[in-house]
């Protein structure tokens, strides 16, 4: 049995009347735990703010038109992604959560608040449907993966949450069930059905859902079908048009928002009106536009991949775009 004055159990290095003698390990786990996530996050946003900031504000052009409220949550929703996705240069793959762990994990003592807070490496978003709530324990199916998630809530969603509910979050280890790192979207049984639509959709497209989370995320919280129409633009001849409609294609199939498909249009539409080029296969310059995208929103493909896509050429690729940029430019 051990004794007050014995090292206590839980690894902290301290005596066990000075540590757990009076809390259940699983309190003292769980206190830690909240402790780190709040240094995590307020370490990310006072030594990363201008990276942080930077890379949120190159995601603008992809907002759906949502309240003010909404688009503060979507925010900081895509911080958490960033924190625990995003390298922090382009030399290295190493995270901000990757940097905190590195300095944080050297510091701690119990070897299970050790294991929880490693396995947080890589956490990714998740949209949860749920199917059955016990005791304020609910258990979730992942649309994204087809994983079952048991999780807790915050207390402010525990009202409002039901079964069938849709739940959009970061979920992570806690010292019994998963629990959520940062902001918690949840929508009512009624949404729920027009929110799967969206995440099948995705699905059919995108492969890599966390590398397109910011595009997914901007889908799911969007108040209305902002559906792109070619008509809304006056096309100069039928090759232009054929082009913009290839290039929206091309988009669609990337499960690029209606936001950047719009801007897309609207650059492709500025140039092809201003300098009328000659088109002769309109899959070269919709890659070419597509390439170009990349100055004005956060897209990213290469020539390489473009090339394979429209079944062109990546040095066709190179000088169309070039064309296309520097005309952009003066326009």
């Amino acid at each position: 049995m051990l004794k007050r004055n014995d090292p206590c159990h839980c690894g902290s290095g301290k005596k066990y009347k000075k540590c757990c003698m009076n809390k259940s390990m699983g309190s003292v786990v769980a206190e830690e735990l909240h402790q780190l996530e709040t240094e995590m996050l307020y370490n990310a946003f006072t030594r990363y703010q201008k990276e942080l900031t930077n890379w949120v504000q190159s995601y603008h052009h992809i907002y759906p038109d949502v309240n003010e409220e909404m688009t503060e949550t979507l925010s900081s929703m895509l911080l958490v992604w960033l924190i625990f996705q995003r390298p922090v240069d382009e030399d290295s793959e190493t995270t901000i959560f990757d940097t905190f762990l590195e300095n944080k994990v050297k510091k701690l003592k119990r070897p299970k608040t050790i294991d929880i807070i490693e396995s947080w490496k890589g956490t990714q978003p998740a949209v949860l449907e749920v199917t059955n709530i016990e005791a304020q324990v609910y258990t979730s199916t992942n649309l994204l993966t087809g994983n079952e998630v048991i999780h807790s809530l915050p207390v402010d969603h525990e009202q409002t949450v039901e079964q069938g509910s849709i739940i959009i979050g970061f979920p992570a280890t806690a010292e019994t069930n998963m629990s959520f790192i940062g902001p918690v979207i949840s929508h009512p049984v009624a949404k729920a059905a027009d929110l799967k639509e969206r995440v099948s959709t995705f699905q059919t497209k995108s492969a890599d859902y966390s590398a397109k989370w910011p595009q997914l995320l901007s889908s799911l919280l969007s108040q209305k079908d902002s559906a792109v129409n070619l008509a809304e633009f006056d096309w100069v001849d039928l090759a232009q048009k054929e082009t913009a409609e290839r290039l929206l294609q091309g988009l669609e199939q990337d499960q690029q928002p209606p936001e950047i498909q719009m801007l897309a249009l609207q650059k492709w539409h500025l140039y092809a009106t201003a300098v009328k080029p000659l088109i002769r296969k309109s899959e070269v310059f919709a890659a070419a536009m597509e390439y170009v995208l990349q100055q004005f929103a956060p897209t990213a493909t290469t020539q390489k991949q473009l090339a394979e896509k429209y079944n062109v050429s990546t040095s066709t690729i190179s000088s169309r775009s070039k064309e296309i940029m520097e005309a952009l430019k003066t326009l």
